[in-house]
């Protein structure tokens, strides 16, 4: 029984290879800030899928990235960002003052400014990341719109949803991810 099920999931893990062009079922994580195009192409290089983080990213960084990762490899390529929330969320400045001394007992001082910064227009961003054409479009923080996951299907890019508990999974699914990513709540993001 072991070795049937041990079988089933080497074909599983091949199968799904197979759909991505992979030499081994190994994915680079999209770390934002942390994805250097050398790295992404040495893992599609080396059979794996690339990857980029592009949460900080604006729209001619993100097609300037692509691009040098396409210069570097013919490889599978994974882009990823984070789903905004519907509305700012409530400032607390007395939490904020607490969270910046809690940080800078483990680092450099953080600027009460800090929070103030702008994000990138998050629907660019996706139409950047559409027209780079990966492979894969993955989020994390929550699910993509409609009309994004139409786009994406109609340039056949898969979208890999990242959830950290269960009801963020059946949102995912739900609104048309074609995987869902475990991660748990203590990892990074």
């Amino acid at each position: 029984r072991t070795l049937d099920a041990m079988s089933h999931n080497l074909a599983k893990a091949k199968a799904f290879c197979e759909q991505f062009a992979l030499k081994c079922p190994v994915l680079m994580a999209p770390m934002a800030g942390a994805s250097p195009v050398a790295l992404a192409a040495a893992v599609a290089n080396a059979g794996g899928m690339g990857a980029c983080g592009v949460l900080g990213m604006s729209p001619t960084e993100i097609r300037n990235w692509s691009a040098s990762f396409r210069e570097r490899s013919a490889g599978p390529l994974q882009l990823n960002t984070w789903i905004p929330e519907p509305a700012p969320p409530q400032r607390d400045p007395e939490n904020e003052q607490r969270l910046r001394d809690f940080l800078g007992h483990f680092g450099p001082e953080v600027p009460a400014w800090a929070a103030d910064a702008k994000l990138v227009d998050f629907e660019a961003q996706v139409a950047a990341m559409i027209d780079a054409k990966p492979e894969v479009i993955s989020s994390i923080m929550g699910v993509y719109p409609p009309h994004l996951v139409k786009r994406m299907k109609e340039q056949k890019i898969r979208w890999f949803a990242v959830a950290t508990t269960v009801a963020e999974a059946l949102a995912a699914e739900a609104a048309g991810a074609d995987a869902i990513v475990a991660q748990g709540v203590e990892a990074g993001g």
